[in-house]
């Protein structure tokens, strides 16, 4: 049976490194960089929402039916936990993650981390700069044992995405290094610049 698609942004961090809240910094292509990636996610058609606990993200898609925005409760501690909210426990789905920190991503750089997960579609696929992990841009199957062991780590109070990832099948998808610049401090922004 073939999994069902889905799409959530991750865009409930508090920006402390960078000082501002990234999801609504400017983008070159114009918008903010949360509607900017909202914007390159609609070719693909597949159901989408928005994971955050920033109210202005929310009034940001308000308006846009085909968004579901999904409110954090507290506590909130990081993205693995954002996650625990948002991966169902069926295991006929599985969940696109995008983090709203990389401005230069494409729908085409995703097409490709799909189409990878397509070929091993029980394994997580991770994005991979050449140089690293980018954990936080992938596709993640649904049900067990992804749902199990990541609630089974949180129960345990253990917040490391990179921990979570080593208890389950995953695969890396080398993707081009420039789309998947994940701006978190100054130089990281400097480095958007033309």
């Amino acid at each position: 049976m073939a999994r069902r698609l889905r799409i959530c942004v991750l865009s409930g961090g508090q920006s402390r490194r960078l000082g501002q809240d990234k999801a609504l910094l400017p983008h070159p292509e114009g918008g903010v960089w949360l509607t900017a990636l909202v914007e390159q996610m609609r070719p693909l058609a597949l159901p989408l929402q928005l994971l955050t606990r920033h109210q202005a993200h929310a009034d940001l898609l308000s308006d846009d039916p085909a968004i579901e925005v999904l409110m954090e409760p507290p506590p909130c501690n990081g993205p693995l936990q954002a996650l625990g909210r948002v991966l169902p426990a069926d295991s006929d789905q599985a969940l696109l993650v995008l983090p709203v920190d990389m401005p230069l991503i494409t729908t085409a750089v995703v097409q490709q981390l799909i189409a990878a997960w397509r070929q091993k579609p029980l394994h997580v696929a991770v994005a991979h700069d050449g140089s690293r992990l980018q954990p936080l841009l992938c596709v993640i199957p649904s049900g067990p044992p992804f749902q199990t062991e990541l609630l089974e780590q949180l129960d345990a109070g253990r917040l490391r995405w990179l921990d979570w990832l080593e208890r389950v099948p995953f695969q890396t998808v080398a993707l081009p290094p420039e789309a998947l610049l994940n701006a978190n401090g100054p130089e990281d922004l400097a480095a958007l610049k033309p």
